[in-house]
């Protein structure tokens, strides 16, 4: 019989389990703990619960969700001492997994027969080495769904006296400035992966429409908003950046409500955030957690999984990517120079997602340790 359990962390910092049953010696065991974000974010943790789901339809084994978790070591240890054969860590928190919680062991040391997956980050990796064999990294190529998201932006900015109406937005007029910016958290592998793909996906439009664009970068947010962040948004889109992006957790909320003030775009990362200020959200940078969730769970019941290994998870595997940006397309001017120019940036955009999966595209992955030096992009200038 499948069954679905949930956990919930107090904040006592006391775990509650509430079951459906009796879990029973012979059914796979498969947990998840969710992000800070929550369950309930409409994308990253979501997406990777509703994986975690489909898996409990399609096989038989028990399952339980820690939806929040202020404790992710004790939730860890909490499920490995229950027996559970997989676990998913969403948070990113690693050293008590990876190096020691506190006894002189990892956790992943501490449970070998459990297997543990981390997201976003290459903490169980020592040079060209595994630091354990019973851990698995999956990380998702937002590069690749950034390049795209910097190519929508300039083929929208391009075109955004065709397909939008001045009563709407206040955007820039493009003889009066050619500029799009990115906000970082920090200036870190996992940030400016976003960046790179952005600024690549900006100049490969660019070039082919002989046109320059300035590119500000800000990797010293932080990942709260602040009064401060806020300025540095809305001073940029003042000096005339028609579309921002952001990789910087609670900042977000500061991006939305700049666009909106100022009557401009922003795209976003993790999950689908188009539709938190509807017509403001040019797209987000996706990643759809429930598609390794799910062919993880599928390994271990066909007895086929193997940790000490990281996973990369492209756009051709439906992991990676944007967001389809129906949301924004309900704002398009409805005259037919507009919808046939919406159509034909929708066109565009799914050739350069077919040069991207067939390896034509190459787009630089920060994550891989590899680095771009905007001064060599041909039509975007750093600034």
């Amino acid at each position: 019989m499948k069954k679905v359990l949930a956990f919930l962390l107090a904040l006592t910092g006391v775990l509650l389990l509430a079951a459906c049953g009796d879990i029973t010696d012979d059914e796979m065991k498969v947990g998840l703990i969710v992000s800070a974000a929550g369950a309930n974010d409409n994308g990253y943790n979501e997406f990777a619960i509703e994986g975690l789901n489909q898996a409990a339809e399609d096989y038989d084994i028990t399952t339980q969700v820690v939806t929040s978790a202020e404790d992710i070591p004790g939730s860890l240890e909490e499920l490995a001492d229950e027996g559970f054969d997989l676990i998913f860590s969403l948070e990113y928190d690693f050293d008590a997994l990876i190096h020691d919680d506190g006894t002189g062991q990892s956790i992943a040391e501490k449970y070998p027969e459990t297997t543990f997956v981390i997201f976003n980050d290459f903490a169980n990796t020592d040079g060209d080495s595994k630091i354990h064999d019973n851990v698995i990294e999956v990380l998702f190529n937002v590069n690749e769904g950034s390049f795209l998201a910097g190519a929508a932006a300039v083929l929208v900015n391009e075109n955004h006296e065709i397909l939008f109406t001045d009563e709407d937005y206040s955007f820039t007029p493009l003889e009066d400035a050619r500029l799009m910016g990115f906000f970082g958290g920090t200036q870190s592998m996992g940030i400016t992966v976003f960046s790179y793909g952005f600024a690549q996906g900006m100049n490969h439009v660019a070039s082919e429409l002989d046109v320059n664009y300035e590119f500000y970068t800000n990797y010293e947010v932080g990942f709260a908003a602040s009064s401060a962040n806020y300025s540095s948004i809305e001073s940029l889109y003042n000096d005339g950046a028609n579309v921002i992006f952001a990789a910087a957790g609670g900042v977000a909320t500061n991006l939305r409500n700049a666009a909106v003030a100022e009557g401009k775009l922003a795209v976003d990362v993790d999950a689908d955030q188009d539709a938190t200020v509807p017509g403001h959200i040019l797209t987000s940078v996706l990643k759809n957690t429930n598609v390794p969730v799910y062919e993880l769970v599928t390994e271990l019941v066909e007895g086929e999984l193997e940790g000490g290994r990281d996973l990369f998870y492209d756009l051709d595997s439906g992991a990676a990517g944007i967001t389809d940006m129906s949301v924004i397309e309900g704002y398009i001017d409805d005259s037919q120079e507009a919808q046939d120019k919406w159509e034909e940036i929708q066109d565009e955009l799914d050739t350069i997602r077919g040069l991207i999966n067939d390896g034509t595209i190459d787009v630089i992955d920060a994550q891989k340790g590899e680095e771009l030096d905007l001064d060599d992009l041909t039509n975007v200038d750093p600034k």
